[in-house]
């Protein structure tokens, strides 16, 4: 492999990723020197001409549903949806267009922006789509609406609720959501047959288009892990996974004598493990922040001029105790969660814990420092909505904690409609750096954006939808962002020789055409092991 010096532009090198003029010689797939530009460089087969651009490591993406991602571009994209109506229009047309598909899956809707703030239930569905199975995802992927077709042999009704009113309704949660969706997946695969590898190397060239050089995907259901080391051998993208349940991502996984063998991909073994839910977050605030659920409740019904909104909030779960509000949608108990921490740890697995609200990453904290998961093997992803002593928890946890900057534009304005800004913080990436929990970014893709630029403008800028800025205090510096996204991000998959634009490192970078922190700059070369593996087209 020839050495190749990258010259004359800005690097974001080291540990810290602090960004200066300079040169990088790379060789055998490793950075071998990196250099200012007031030093002398070296030798070089190929000399690249980085002037007015940016070399940043490669973008690892900790929590990227790539398998999921893939089938998304192939069903019925619901963003554009604004009411019940315009839904059951779209599917009605989809369905009378693609009688063959065993599964209609629309996805991306977004009911929290509807009048009636509810998808279709199961007898709309079955009047637009007679006798057709039918999953519309929320673009959380934690709430769906089924057809009764969909809902053929299952049970309606699971310990916490999760099917709400059950075949009534064809309103699925959580657990219920997950198992519908694993079987709609499983059957579109044998359906597809070689076409879903094909939709899997799609994914991964989008992927490698925004800077991202491993991209891991949080839950991989063991019946679907043989897919990703295919994909491996088609892709120059760095891919590892997480296992969980059998039965479909949100439920509690089994006995870890029953996971797949490892390792996972370019990482070791890791499973995954839901604390809590999204739209059923564990959550807990100060008395003092009713009054503003309750009359951001009632603006958001006005706005949208329907009582959708109220229904809403009135079935909330919700219990007042001491001061404190609580949303209790905790999936295990203290004593669960414990044997199932210690059972994982003791079996050798990283451990990843879904905790998107405040109650959830509480829980997490406490049941790490009494199991006594080894340091440096856990992540907590999410933590969405965060106080300073959660924060303090998760940190002295020793826990990675991983972020969603993408939340803020997609998410955020729930937040602040509803006052919990006053009283949480909301992405609260500076709260955790600040309690020495080692941060990392992520996407969530699906259910956040693909845009490794744009999470680490959001995550310095903070600016949500419309361009309001959502609690600056919680704004990271550019380098910690960039650090965030890399460096943080390899060590929390054990992965320590990636990361980093340092001497020894992985050859795995990016380049944009300008600061990578300027709305206007693009990605326009990725590299991987020293190989550059995907380049913008120029335009004629």
């Amino acid at each position: 492999m020839p050495k190749r010096l990258f010259t004359a532009g800005t690097v974001w090198s080291g540990a810290d990723c602090l960004p200066h003029t300079g040169w990088l010689l790379i060789g055998d797939g490793r950075i071998e020197r990196v250099g200012r530009s007031d030093e002398p460089a070296p030798a070089a087969d190929e000399v690249v001409d980085l002037a007015g651009r940016h070399v940043l490591p490669g973008f690892i993406d900790t929590h990227s549903h790539l398998s999921v991602a893939a089938l998304v571009r192939d069903g019925i994209d619901g963003a554009a949806w604004h009411s019940v109506a315009t839904a059951l229009a779209a599917i009605g047309a989809a369905a009378a267009a693609r009688p063959e598909l065993p599964w209609l899956l629309c996805w991306n809707s977004t009911p929290h922006e509807w009048p009636e703030s509810r998808l279709p239930t199961a007898a709309e569905l079955d009047a637009v789509a007679p006798g057709r199975r039918v999953l519309v995802s929320g673009v959380d992927l934690h709430r769906g609406a089924a057809s009764s077709a969909a809902l053929e042999g299952f049970s309606p009704r699971s310990k916490d609720g999760d099917v709400g009113r059950g075949r009534r309704t064809g309103e699925v949660w959580e657990a219920a959501y997950g198992a519908i969706l694993h079987r709609a997946l499983r059957d579109l695969e044998l359906y597809r047959r070689d076409a879903g590898a094909e939709l899997l190397a799609i994914e991964a060239r989008r992927q490698l288009a925004c800077g991202i050089t491993h991209a891991h995907d949080p839950f991989v259901p063991p019946a679907g892990q043989p897919a990703l080391p295919r994909l491996a051998g088609r892709t120059p993208l760095r891919l590892s996974w997480a296992t969980g349940s059998p039965a479909g991502i949100l439920n509690p996984p089994g006995d870890p004598a029953s996971a797949p063998d490892g390792p996972y991909g370019a990482a070791g073994r890791e499973v995954k493990i839901f604390l809590d839910g999204a739209d059923r977050c564990a959550l807990e605030l100060p008395m003092r922040a009713v009054p503003g659920l309750v009359a951001g409740t009632v603006r958001e019904a006005l706005r949208h001029r329907g009582c959708g909104p109220v229904r809403e909030g009135m079935r909330q779960a919700v219990r007042m105790r001491a001061g404190r509000v609580r949303m209790p949608y905790l999936r295990y108990t203290d004593a669960e969660l414990r044997e199932t921490l210690a059972a994982y740890a003791a079996s050798g697995f990283r451990i990843r814990l879904h905790a998107l609200g405040n109650l959830a990453a509480t829980q997490a904290a406490l049941a790490l420092r009494t199991v006594g998961v080894p340091a440096g093997t856990v992540t907590v992803d999410h933590l969405t909505v965060l106080d300073r002593r959660t924060a303090d928890l998760v940190a002295t946890g020793g826990a990675y904690a991983a972020v969603q900057p993408g939340f803020l534009p997609r998410f955020g304005p729930q937040f602040v409609r509803l006052g919990i800004d006053r009283h949480r913080a909301i992405v609260g990436a500076r709260m955790l750096a600040a309690a020495g929990a080692p941060v990392v970014l992520s996407s969530d893709h699906p259910c956040g954006p693909l845009d490794p630029l744009g999470n680490l403008r959001t995550a310095v800028g903070r600016r949500g939808r419309g361009g309001a800025v959502v609690q600056a205090d919680q704004a990271l510096a550019p380098a910690a962002a960039v650090r965030a996204a890399t460096v943080t991000a390899a060590a929390s998959l054990g992965i320590p020789d990636r990361g980093a634009l340092s001497p020894g490192q992985a050859a795995d970078l990016v380049i944009c055409d300008g600061n990578p922190f300027d709305p206007a700059t693009r990605v326009t070369q990725t590299w991987v092991a020293g190989e550059k593996v995907w380049q913008e087209r120029k335009s004629a």
